[in-house]
């Protein structure tokens, strides 16, 4: 049998070589799965998936030949079908379909690096994004809101010949002031009394439980010694017993069933001796064990009545009264009203600033220093106001640009002609560099992959905004 640090030594010069195995198997079922799932997209001709899988598969055994001469048929498979794109997009480029084109001579640029699709893409991408973002112009306001603004702004760009025009108006701000008085409650120490003193009760009740502790133990004790006791007695019988019948055995004249008889005695003697002084060993164990914990016992409730004995009876305690004083409270609003007039169609948002305080003066009873009202003036609020009037004027414009952005969504739900539909789902994507929404980039996906399959991954988020 091999002693425990005999097999520690040998686990241990065995483990590196036992891990490698497994990173070795771990990698190669890996692999496996990697060139299965590439083998099944190639099946289905779906280069671009295949592709990414056959890769995968290579960054586990970059130097096996199947997965690069895989990796190879994939990518050039896929090549061929972007290239078959190119001629398809300048189709719908001709045919004036340039939702079609742009995401064609997109997906094309995207694995080709054809220098003809990435410069049809951008000058596609240019005059669909112009057309499809709203354009307008800001007439002077008190806003601050101007077409230098506006063109900062992602989805809509400033022309001082647009038909659409900006004209923002305001209220004049009120003024309010908001008043009222609350009650605030402090307790605060209001005198003392003298109460039974509650660590005196505790000791007591320490004390109690000791002294029950400590007779449990004595009467444990006394009942071990006995046992005890009754335990050597029958040690001392059993010995002169055996003392008997072992001198009976040294007789010469015994017959053989005599001998038979008393050597069954003497054995059944020497075991019950030896439990004898099992069970007097055991009970001497328990017997000290009683012991020490009766003088720890006693040496706590020792130590415990001699704290009890200079321990006071009665303690002062403060006492805590409720002191109710009153509190002022004070905000000064300014508000007023944003106006975004759209072609004689007028928006409107609420603006409101506020500054808020809370006062009281002094109260020595409770050591409470005074609180003076601290709230901005009206005056001093105008900073704020015209801030928030801004912040709300850009907000009134984003809220233009998404409903226009959601109107190309509704007209691609009427529109009947695929072609049409899909350039005004691609207009819808391309109005601000927030992604399309999903349902827009299902319908176009699908589009796609109906027409032109699945060779390549049409990933219409960024297809929309490749560059």
């Amino acid at each position: 049998m091999l002693k425990t640090s005999s097999v520690v030594k040998s686990f241990s010069k065995s483990a590196p070589v036992f891990l490698a195995s497994l990173l070795f198997m771990l990698s190669g079922c890996a692999h496996q799965n990697y060139m299965e799932e590439g083998q099944k997209f190639s099946q289905s001709n779906q280069y671009e998936a295949a592709v990414q899988q056959f890769n995968l598969a290579l960054n586990e055994e970059p130097d096996d030949v199947v997965t690069q001469k895989q990796l190879q048929n994939a990518k050039s498979q896929l090549n061929q079908w972007a290239l078959a794109l190119e001629p398809k997009a300048d189709t719908a480029l001709k045919n004036d379909n340039l939702g079609k084109a742009l995401l064609l001579y997109g997906k094309s640029a995207q694995i080709t690096k054809s220098e003809h699709s990435v410069k049809r893409y951008k000058s596609i991408y240019a005059k669909l994004r112009n057309e499809s973002m709203v354009t307008a112009n800001v007439i002077a306001n008190k806003l601050g809101i101007n077409n230098t603004t506006l063109n900062k702004i992602d989805g809509i760009r400033a022309n001082k010949s647009a038909t659409t025009s900006l004209s923002f108006a305001q209220s004049n701000p009120i003024f309010e002031i908001q008043q009222s008085t609350q009650e605030a409650v402090t307790q605060y120490i209001s005198g003392s009394q003298l109460i039974a003193n509650p660590e005196l009760v505790d000791l007591q009740h320490q004390l109690q439980d000791l002294r029950s502790r400590r007779n449990q133990y004595d009467h444990e004790i006394s009942s071990l010694r006995n046992e005890s006791h009754n335990e050597r007695t029958h040690i001392q019988r059993l010995s002169s017993q055996l003392q008997r019948v072992e001198m009976s055995l040294s007789a010469t004249n015994l017959s053989n069933s005599q001998l038979t008889r008393y050597n069954q005695q003497a054995a059944n003697l020497r075991n019950q001796l030896s439990n004898a002084k099992r069970n007097e060993k055991s009970v001497a164990h328990h017997l000290n064990e009683a012991q020490h914990s009766f003088n720890s016992v006693s040496d706590k409730f020792h130590h415990l009545s001699e704290d009890l004995s200079i321990t006071p009876a009665v303690v002062e305690v403060p006492v805590y009264s409720d002191y109710v004083h009153q509190e002022f409270h004070q905000t000064n609003t300014l508000s007023g009203v944003v106006y975004l007039n759209v072609n004689k169609v007028t928006r409107t948002a609420s603006v409101s600033v506020a500054s808020s305080d809370t006062s009281h003066p002094a109260h020595p009873t409770i050591n409470l220093a005074a609180n003076p009202l601290d709230v901005l003036s009206q005056q001093q609020l105008i900073p704020q106001y015209n801030t928030e009037q801004f912040n709300i004027g850009l907000r009134l414009i984003n809220e233009l640009i998404a409903e226009h952005k959601s109107s190309y969504l509704f007209k691609a739900q009427d529109a009947t002609n695929l072609d049409n539909k899909m350039t005004l789902l691609v207009q819808h994507g391309l109005i601000t560099h927030e992604q399309a929404s999903s349902n827009a980039v299902k319908n176009l996906n699908d589009m796609l992959v109906t027409e032109f399959g699945r060779g390549g991954i049409f990933n219409i988020k960024k297809l929309l905004h490749l560059y």
